[in-house]
Formats: structure tokens, sequence, C-alpha cells
């Protein structure tokens, strides 16, 4: 069995909308589980001495794109201080995984965030409105830049991770390319993309990428195991969690499975749900933290919803242009939902707004 090695998490005095509970944050995880290939294919250009400059970290939320880029950033930092030992460096064979043990030193900068050789761009929370933006600015962008106008504090490597890229506006996009044409040397760049085909296509094409899989069952029931959370059986495992341990998180709580249920009979009642069906949905949004993770649920099953109906589509005439449809609307859920959340706006009406255009497209899909 695969070992799962962590910092304690430590509480902040902000919230995490990346974090479930107590659930280490990516920068305190020292384990990396179910994507050796990503790791391969990073190490690899790094021992033939043709790393490239920025990677781009592509596959769903909850596979470990952005443990991966904190991992891979504590092992550039480490092998930044090898190389400056010359004798070290001569006598040490290729390493053969990115892992760097706790007692490093970049290990605790990385995790408290206080490493100087390391910027993060992520949406910022806003303290007086107690909410996080809903984009990335490009004073934000910017900021994080400037970073790389100064000379790396342990004169090694310099590492800007994005996370995630697909909450870049066009002006902070455009602000990042600049910098991706024109890379500062010993400069390392990992954008975490849940859905990369949104980024723009210069970005795309100046970035390697990098494809993370759903995690298989095995590797999700020890992550599992490890955070002291309840196992299921590895059938229901991977049906529940496509592959996702944010998602497995939230399947094993008994609200999530209650949301859970009461979407699925929702969406199966569609183009005519019941104001009870309805209510079932929409009442768990209400409140604070318990309804944006109610929200996220939502859209999950929302998102599965629409991937079965794009695939029965294919069948009928005229395949691409009512796959369209579908695709057009699961793009506008996504953009309202994340309004939804950043601004603090009402979730019980967008989720009937919702619902009442899954009812259009599935009423047309009949005719």
């Amino acid at each position: 069995m695969e070992r799962v090695e962590f910092l304690p998490p430590e509480p902040g005095e902000l919230p995490e909308i990346d974090r479930i509970a107590d659930i280490p944050h990516p920068r305190e995880m020292l384990s990396l589980l179910g994507q050796a290939a990503a790791e391969r294919q990073f190490l690899q250009g790094y021992t033939s001495g043709k790393l490239h400059h920025a990677f781009l970290l592509a596959g769903p939320e909850g596979t470990g794109k952005a443990t991966f880029a904190y991992r891979a950033a504590r092992f550039l930092f480490e092998e930044g201080t090898r190389d400056a030992d010359a004798e070290a460096l001569f006598a040490s064979p290729p390493p053969e995984s990115l892992f760097v043990p706790v007692s490093a030193r970049s290990t605790m900068l990385v995790a408290r965030e206080s490493h100087p050789d390391l910027a993060v761009l992520k949406r910022r929370y806003d303290i007086k409105h107690k909410r996080f933006r809903a984009e990335i600015s490009v004073e934000e962008t910017r900021d994080a830049l400037q970073l790389l106008t100064k000379t790396a504090a342990f004169g090694g490597w310099r590492v800007v991770i994005i996370d995630a890229a697909d909450d870049l506006n066009i002006s902070s996009a455009n602000a990042l390319l600049k910098t991706l044409e024109e890379p500062p040397a010993k400069t390392v760049f990992f954008l975490v993309a849940h859905q990369p085909g949104r980024l723009l296509p210069t970005i795309r094409s100046r970035c390697q990428r990098l494809d993370f899989e759903p995690l298989p069952a095995e590797s999700l029931a020890t992550l599992l195991n490890a955070f002291g959370r309840p196992v299921p059986d590895s059938s229901a495992l991977e049906i529940g969690s496509e592959g996702s341990i944010r998602r497995a998180l939230r399947k094993g709580s008994g609200g999530a499975a209650r949301m859970t249920l009461a979407v699925e009979r929702v969406l199966a009642s569609l183009p005519r749900p019941s104001a009870k069906e309805i209510e079932a949905v929409t009442e768990p949004l209400r409140g604070g933290a318990d309804g944006l993770e109610a929200l996220l649920d939502l859209m999950d099953e929302i998102e599965r919803f629409l991937a079965c109906e794009a695939r029965a589509r294919l069948s009928r005439p005229h395949p691409h242009a009512a796959m369209a449809d579908v695709a057009e609307l699961w793009s506008k859920l996504q953009d309202e939902a994340r309004k939804v959340e950043a601004l603090n706006l009402d979730r019980r009406a967008f989720a009937m707004r919702a619902l009442d255009e899954l009812s259009v497209l599935v009423s047309g899909a009949e005719r």
C-alpha cells in the first residue's frame, strides 16, 4: 500500500476554499499518489538538463495537481541548494522522485507560505466583504510576478504557482503571458488548470502539459485512511468519487450524501420536477460554509448529468450541434456558480435558475 506523509494542518486566520475540514492543504502534503507518470515526465526533463520553464497541470479537480506543484517546488528549491555545492552534486546520483523530507528547509517554508523564492497566485480573500474575489486580477498577477525582479534569495530556483489558472481574467492572463514569452532564468511556472481548454491558446502553447488522471480506488482509499475518514468498498468509491479525493471526502460526509441523493432525484425528474424535490436541493444551500459545500455538490452532480446527456446525443441527428448546446450550458452554469460563490449571491436562486435551464435543455432533447 502507498504511504502518505503530510504535515499536520495548521488552522489559518482566513477560510481555505480548497481545504475540507481538517484535511491538509496541498502545500502540506509531502506525498503524491496515483500520478507517477506526471512525476516521471517532470524528472526526465530535469535530469536531462532540458527542464521546461512552464507546466500546465491539467486534469479534474482533486487529482493532485496542486499537490504536485508544491512538491515540485520543494524539489527545485532543494536541488538549487545542491547545485550550488559542486562536490555534493558530483557525488550524488540523479534523483528518482520529487520527494523532499520533512526535515528539509524548504518543507517548512513552503508549508507556512514563507519561502522567499515562491510566489502563489490565487484568488484573494476580501476581509471587508468576507468572501473570495471572483477572479485573479491583473494587479494581483503583477504583484506575484514581482518575485521575478529580485535575485533568488537562496541562489537557486524561483517558482510561481497559479492555483487555479482557470480564475485568470483576460487582463491577468495577458500579464502572465508576457512573462511566459520571455521567462527569466532558473524560473518555473506551474499552472493548475481544471479546464485547460478555457485558457488562452497562447498560454497553453508556451507550457508543457502534464496530464493528471482520475485517482484509482486504491489511492483514494489510502488517502481516506490517512485522513481518518471512512473508506467505502472499492466499487462505491470509484462510482461516487470519479477519481477525485475532494469528491471522495465530500461524499463521505452525511450532508453530502443527502445532497447528492436529492440532486440525483431532481435531475432524474426533469423537465418536470416537483416542488418537494426542488426544495430538497435548494434548502441545503442556505448558510455559510455548509451552503458553499452543498453548492459544490450540486455542480458536481450537474456536471455528471450533462456528461451523460452529451453522450446520449452522440447517436442523434446533428450530434455536434446538440452537444454544443450541452457544452454551452455547462460553461454558463460554471461561470454563474463562480460568481455566486465569490460575491456571496443567493445560492438558492441560482439553483432554481439552473434547474429551469436544465429543464429547457431536456425538453428540447425530448422533442
